[in-house]
């Protein structure tokens, strides 16, 4: 659960800080505690904004089907990021990392890109996902 006494801005610093560190030391484990523990945009394509959400409150992902990683959905640390690379992209959906990947499916063909088309992003195998990013108070 978040702590909304927390400005948004530092919580968008951490996500990002934690992207960096990542990239520098992916094997550290509190940073990747402090990722999981952050709130993503979850894009809203442009198709499905006129349509209502499913009925039974589920997020719909976004995927997309370009390299590295073929079948890939795509969430972002802030609104700038996400408009940087899918600028047709006007709504975002906002939820915990870790919320995410205690739900995502288990296809293990759908990979989750962070922050993609950004020097600091990262792409998790669907294994990976289950693995390394569902929190372990799930």
């Amino acid at each position: 659960m978040r702590d909304d006494s927390i400005p948004d801005e530092l919580l968008v610093a951490a996500a990002q800080e934690a992207l960096r560190d990542l990239n520098r030391t992916p094997d550290n484990r509190a940073v990747l505690d402090t990722l999981v523990a952050c709130d993503i945009l979850v894009p809203e394509p442009v198709e499905f904004v006129a349509r209502r959400s499913p009925e039974d409150g589920r997020l719909t992902l976004p995927v997309i089907d370009d390299p590295p990683q073929p079948h890939t959905v795509p969430v972002f640390t802030s609104v700038e990021r996400m408009l940087q690379t899918l600028p047709d992209v006007r709504l975002g959906h906002q939820v915990q990392l870790g919320l995410l990947a205690a739900n995502w499916p288990t296809d293990e063909e759908l990979a989750l890109a962070i922050d993609l088309g950004h020097p600091d992003a990262l792409i998790f195998a669907g294994q990976e996902v289950h693995n390394l990013l569902v929190p372990p108070w799930r």
